[in-house]
């Protein structure tokens, strides 16, 4: 009986010490044995020669080993009942039906070894699996080599059964359209600076409809996402989010925020939770962008946040939706058409804030002070003091307002103090007033007794 390649490299080694060419410690080293392990492999190699090293239970059948018969036998059962069962479902009939609990001594790691070896899968194999699977049966089937029928019957119903579960659940039971999910990521992406991807993932389809970077989590992230999907697919029906105050706050009232409010005027429901497996698509997503977008940033050599935002939607989404989404069914597409204008969409997603004007007919904002202009003559609007007016900053970060449902344009003061002043001649010199009192004047009456 011949040694195999680790019996004989241990044989060699042990020849190396008793010839002088390796020392105790060094061989124990090497081998990864203890010292005394090493003498007892010495007193082996002494007394039994090369045939010591042979491993006692070599060529010995297990005593625990099952026979060829009572895998057949297992195997034959469930190709004609069981076949449509998982391995595991099986294996769990096996012990626990009274028509077969105690007849079957085998474990659920050698029934699955077995079951593998014999070509026959489990309906809910991995995709590696399936692949080896069918290249294995479709070479035997056109080798025209001897196959049991009950496993060519197994093979052809296996395919039927794939072909049936590519299409996922959630497909099935959501329209492209019905449910956008947004949420944000914090993570190195990009450089040594932690920076916050921002996605927005349609449910039905899963496709990534829009991406963006930004240092922070912010709520014009957000805006964007937005933007950027009504302009490239439509108004969706549903944004289900997390319970972060740009989209809920006061005891989850989503119509107090900026976000809620835009919602609203574009008709669109907004759902905010805070349980991660009720947004589970977009959060599966970030795993794979991180799994795969951190690394191509790397490659391409991308450390500014402008250029990883360009990369992300014009190379990195596109990529990432030709190999996971599905196509968009416009029959069923819930995704209502854009009519709005990018100028409209522009004062619709935006951030509003509810001013006073003042009596110089002028809107203070962060320590500034802005004047209404008409945006189609260029002229300056005046307003009555105390007039309420919604200060309205554009997605766009221009600044406009909304005074009696009409828009205008606010272009700010540099000196508000200089327009109150009257226009003075600065050639001629200021001549002051002088003021005689009267005679009947105390001061004077005072001034002739003395």
């Amino acid at each position: 009986m011949e040694l195999n390649i680790k019996e004989q490299n241990t044989y060699e080694t042990i020849a190396k010490i008793i010839n002088g060419e390796l020392t105790r410690k060094e061989a124990a080293f090497e081998l990864n044995k203890s010292r005394q392990q090493i003498y007892n492999l010495i007193k082996i190699y002494n007394e039994q020669g090369k045939e010591g090293f042979i491993h006692k239970n070599k060529g010995k059948i297990p005593s625990n080993k099952l026979s060829r018969k009572i895998i057949e036998e297992i195997e034959s059962l469930y190709l004609d009942e069981y076949y449509d069962f998982n391995f595991e479902a099986f294996y769990e009939e096996l012990m626990e039906n009274k028509k077969y609990k105690g007849k079957y001594d085998i474990s659920y790691s050698s029934l699955h070894m077995h079951f593998l070896n014999d070509d026959i899968i489990s309906p809910i194999a991995h995709k590696e699996t399936i692949k080896l699977y069918n290249e294995r049966m479709n070479n035997a089937i056109n080798n025209n080599e001897e196959i049991q029928e009950d496993k060519v019957e197994l093979f052809h119903s296996r395919q039927i059964a794939f072909e049936k579960a590519h299409i996922r659940r959630s497909s099935n039971m959501y329209a492209f359209g019905q449910e956008i999910q947004m949420d944000a990521s914090p993570k190195i992406w990009f450089g040594d600076v932690v920076t916050h991807l921002h996605l927005a993932i349609d449910k039905g389809t899963k496709k990534v409809l829009c991406g963006w970077f930004e240092y922070e989590e912010i709520t014009r992230a957000y805006f964007i996402l937005l933007f950027n999907t009504i302009i490239n697919y439509g108004i969706p029906k549903r944004i289900k989010t997390d319970n972060r105050t740009t989209f809920s706050n006061q005891e989850n009232k989503v119509d107090t925020t900026q976000f809620g409010r835009i919602c609203i005027d574009l008709g669109i429901e907004l759902i905010t939770t805070s349980i991660p497996t009720a947004k589970a698509n977009v959060e599966r997503e970030n795993g794979v962008f991180k799994n795969r977008l951190i690394a191509e940033l790397r490659h391409e050599g991308i450390k500014d946040i402008d250029e990883a935002n360009k990369y992300l939607n014009e190379i990195f989404i596109p990529k990432i939706n030709k190999k996971f989404s599905y196509e968009i069914d416009e029959k069923s597409s819930m995704m209502k058409l854009n009519n709005y204008s990018e100028q409209e969409l522009n004062l619709i997603i935006s951030e509003r804030f509810t001013r006073i004007i003042d009596n110089a007919s002028s809107i203070k904002y962060d320590n500034k002070y802005y004047i209404p202009i008409n945006p189609e003559t260029g002229e300056v609007t005046c307003f009555m003091k105390k007039t309420e007016c919604k200060f309205i900053i554009t997605y766009n970060a221009e600044y406009w307002c909304e005074i009696e449902k009409s828009y205008y344009k606010l272009v700010e003061l540099e000196d508000r103090n200089a327009t109150m002043k009257k226009e003075k001649d600065n050639n001629k010199p200021i001549e002051k007033k002088k003021i005689i009192p009267p005679k009947d004047h105390p001061w004077r009456k005072n001034m002739m007794l003395r």
